[in-house]
């Protein structure tokens, strides 16, 4: 084992550093904000000690040699102000003067070693010197700093240097790497090594949410395998479920952790400066490390040694050992869907561009090679399979639709009953006439009752009703099952989507024998998508819809779909009784309907590969192209592997283009979205916020500095660089997101309750967000790289135009609002409806199983509204 500096190196040590903290200031105040973060240090440490029987002892024992210290010094001049600190300090150390002989009676037992003590005796020096020369990057404390050491030298310490990691990771050590970024960040740059796995942050803060969670101390990290088992490949996958057979675990992410010198003169140092890099206690990876250290689910899962993070993360690394020490992956997602939902931090990385020769002709090539893709709509609906089998096996029960009476719908007069729909004979052709069993229980006011009543209207002439106007009349209120006010509030707005209620029941009113009992959507279900549900949570949305159609003007208890999706869900999130956010159920059900209703999946591995990545002439490509036409091509693309009704109605696209300030090499991404989430600015000269405010800023231009510098492929570091994003096609169904929930680095949340005024009543126009022909991001063109607009128009007008035809005016028809915190709080909804001869309806408040009418635009305008549903008239 190796040795450790001795109680009277470390209380000399102490003193010194003392010296130091008291010098930085003159003021008291400031003394006890030293203790109070040491005291941090010494429970996370005594923490350890209680979890795992060890910890580090020496940081341990310094940090409570130090506050005692300092204490000192407070006492001898007690102000007013620090008097009851004071008092508060002394008592916890006396709470943890039994760990600290603990500590000491470690460090005293163990023999020293001479490398630790070259350490002592050089405590003042500065940074280690380095000389990079690609993988064969060394440094002058190499032969120092590697002498005895082994996975075991850091069981007892939790941070660990580029050269400790490349001596052991040459040593072939079994080490597991975790890349402790998002997704894009990892596929852009990584260590290059084999046992590695990409967590992301926002996969772990959303599983234990902020402290007061009420369920956040009952995960185990078998939740987290559960979560990650969605997200990872399957290799990946593979490593951290298999994490306890590694020797040592080290986590990293950009930069965080004190580069070169020792770490208790960076500690103090860190406490000087109010930087946290030096502070053990507030690293970022705690939350990872609380979960796959000290909550395991079974004895088996449990690590051999106590993770530890790399000291400057992949910056460090990468200046250490150069080009060849880091990689770029151009994986297959394991999601091959678009993200639902985009943030100014968190939209995908670009991929980056090299600059070559190339022709537009080549390009737009891309969307006539390969697999074929579907014109429009129409041939969507003519993908349906003809088969008198539904090709959905559902092993869930009680999901069919057992209407509780006869439909009951108002008598509006003469009225045409068709339904508009696009190529509604596509639909008519494409439907199979079989019946379905319809043998189900449902719960609630006004609910069914054992006998299978069939769906019939109550009006006498084929005239005298329309289908149409009845799908956007019907009132229905949803059970809250305990806490599922997040679920039934998304449902109310879904439930009043034309496009998804004319696809699911192109012919109305309901009949026992009719094609919408006979589910024919199910002949559009891709069974064969394995990142679908089989069509499962499809099936049993539908019936939810026909449930809440069959008890208009009362309520219905959605316990079935509940449990359906709750068992679907990742981790079985929506399975429990807690609060979620309404956003992320919204996308886990877009998402799904989405994969299940997908007619483009492409089986062969190397054709999906194909059509996805991009050569660096295509890259090159995009960068020159005008934004239209890049954005029509890369959607184009896009939809070779995906189509169907959501990406058909509900998705759009956006760009975002990364900017060296250096060298001014610029990299641009298209990516589809679902769900527009856009930030809330602060207040403006104190006026009232708009929605066109949340718009300016999302498309704001932003600049990377400091720990968000890109690292430029062609000066090869991490550059001063901005970030752009512009909106590129607008959907006909839109959903914005407000996002009022932030994340402190610490993982904490806190709420913005900020009145945004949005359209109610009046028409939403995004046509100047939406570029049009001639549009470029990129200033930096020669006159031989911009092409003409006659040119462009050109090109475009041999490439589908997709409903991108301005203008884009909206109508508002939904409102998911939030009230109180992420924890404790309460979702409903506004939804507008249409009126008839006996009711006015208008704008409805879907309380769950309350429904009151015609509120005022004053009431849907408020400051709770958290999720606006947007329809394109």
């Amino acid at each position: 084992m190796n040795g450790y500096l001795k109680p009277q190196q470390l209380d000399s040590l102490a003193v010194k550093l003392a010296s130091q903290l008291l010098s930085s200031t003159s003021k008291p105040a400031k003394y006890i904000n030293y203790q109070i973060e040491l005291l941090e240090i010494v429970s996370y440490e005594t923490k350890r000690l209680d979890k795992l029987g060890y910890c580090d002892f020496e940081m341990g024992y310094l940090c409570y040699i130090l506050t005692q210290t300092l204490l000192k010094e407070c006492k001898q001049h007690p102000t007013n102000d620090i008097k009851d600190l004071i008092g508060i300090i002394e008592a916890t150390l006396a709470k943890k003067q039994e760990k600290f002989q603990i500590c000491r009676q470690f460090i005293t037992e163990t023999d020293d070693i001479d490398p630790l003590m070259s350490r002592f005796n050089n405590l003042s020096a500065g940074p280690t010197a380095t000389t990079t020369t690609g993988s064969q990057a060394t440094t002058k404390a190499d032969e120092i700093t590697t002498t005895g050491v082994s996975v075991d030298s850091f069981k007892h310490k939790g941070v660990i240097t580029p050269t400790e990691l490349h001596f052991l990771l040459s040593n072939k050590d079994k080490i597991l790497l975790i890349d402790f970024r998002t997704k894009n960040e990892f596929n852009y740059n990584h260590i290059n090594y084999t046992d590695i796995v990409n967590i992301d942050p926002g996969v772990v803060n959303t599983l234990l949410g902020p402290e007061n969670k009420t369920n956040a101390d009952n995960v185990t990290d078998q939740d987290l395998e559960e979560r990650l088992r969605m997200l990872l490949a399957e290799d990946q996958y593979t490593r951290f479920s298999n994490r306890h057979k590694y020797e040592l675990v080290v986590m990293y992410n950009l930069k965080y952790g004190t580069v070169g010198g020792d770490r208790f003169e960076n500690l103090a140092n860190s406490l000087i400066s109010g930087d946290v890099n030096g502070n053990p206690s507030k690293q970022p990876f705690t939350k990872l490390i609380d979960i796959i250290t000290y909550r395991n689910k079974y004895i088996s899962s449990k690590l051999k040694r106590a993770p530890c993070y790399l000291a400057g993360g992949v910056a460090n690394w990468f200046k250490i050992y150069g080009e060849s020490s880091i990689v770029k992956t151009n994986e297959t997602p394991i999601l091959a869907r678009p993200p639902a939902s985009i943030s100014r931090d968190g939209s995908s990385s670009p991929s980056s561009s090299s600059y070559r020769s190339s022709s537009v002709s080549k390009d737009v090539s891309v969307i006539t090679n390969g697999s074929p893709y579907l014109k429009n709509f129409g041939d969507y609906l003519g993908t349906a399979k003809t088969t008198n089998t539904t090709p959905v096996s559902n092993p869930f029960r009680g999901d069919s639709y057992v209407p509780s009476a006869p439909l009951k719908v108002p008598n509006l007069g003469a009225v045409p009953s068709t339904v508009p729909s696009t190529s509604t004979a596509s639909q008519s052709t494409s439907m199979a006439s079989q019946s379905t069993s319809m043998a189900s229980q449902s719960t609630g006011t006004k609910t069914s009752t054992s006998t299978g009543t069939k769906l019939t209207r109550t009006s006498s002439s084929a005239n005298d009703y329309n289908p149409v106007q009845f799908l956007e009349q019907y009132t229905t209120g949803l059970t809250n099952l305990g806490n599922s006010c997040y679920m039934n509030c998304i449902l109310q707005c879904l439930g009043a989507t034309p496009q998804l209620t004319k696809f699911f029941f192109p012919t109305f009113p309901l009949t026992k024998n009719s094609p919408s009992v006979s589910q024919s959507y199910r002949q559009h279900i891709n069974v064969n998508n394995k990142l679908g549900t089989k069509g499962i949570l499809t099936t049993n949305f539908v019936n939810l819809l026909m449930n809440m159609f069959g008890n208009s003007g009362g309520n219905f208890s959605p316990s079935n779909f509940k449990k359906v999706i709750g068992s679907l869900s990742p981790g079985q999130q929506f399975a429990n009784f807690d609060q979620q956010d309404c956003i992320e159920f919204l996308n886990f059900l877009l998402d799904s309907l989405h994969e299940d209703l997908n007619q483009m999946v492409v089986a062969d591995a190397k054709e999906k590969q194909a059509i996805m990545e991009l050569t660096p002439e295509q890259e090159y490509t995009r960068e020159i192209l005008p934004v239209r036409l890049a954005s029509t091509i890369e959607w184009e693309r896009y939809l070779k592997l995906n189509f169907s009704i959501v990406v058909d109605y509900f998705q759009g696209q956006y760009l975002s283009q990364l900017k060296c300030l250096e060298c001014g090499l610029t990299s641009t991404s298209y990516n589809a979205f679902s769900i527009l989430s856009l930030p809330i600015p602060e207040k403006l000269n104190h006026r009232q916020i708009t929605l066109d405010d949340c718009l300016q800023e999302f498309v704001e231009l932003e600049l990377l500095d400091d720990d968000n510098k890109w690292h430029c492929p062609r000066c090869k570091k991490f550059t001063r660089s901005t970030k752009k994003i512009t909106i590129t096609r607008l959907p006909q169904v839109l959903i914005i997101h407000f996002k009022r929930f932030q994340i402190s680095p610490m993982g904490y949340f806190s709420k913005l309750d900020t009145f945004i005024k949005y359209p109610v009543n009046d028409t939403l126009d995004l046509t100047k967000y939406w570029p049009d022909v001639g549009t470029s991001v990129n200033s930096n063109l020669n006159s031989s790289e911009i092409m003409s607009k006659e040119k462009e128009t050109q090109i475009l007008a041999t490439l589908p135009a997709r409903n991108q035809t301005p203008p884009f005016r909206y109508k508002l028809y939904g409102v998911a609002n939030h009230y109180g915190n992420l924890t404790t709080g309460h979702y409903t909804a506004y939804v507008h409806k249409q009126s008839d001869t006996k009711k006015k309806r208008e704008w409805c408040y879907f309380d769950d199983s309350r429904v009151t009418f015609n509120h005022k635009e004053n009431d849907v305008l408020n400051k709770n509204a958290y999720c606006l549903f947007y329809q394109r008239i």
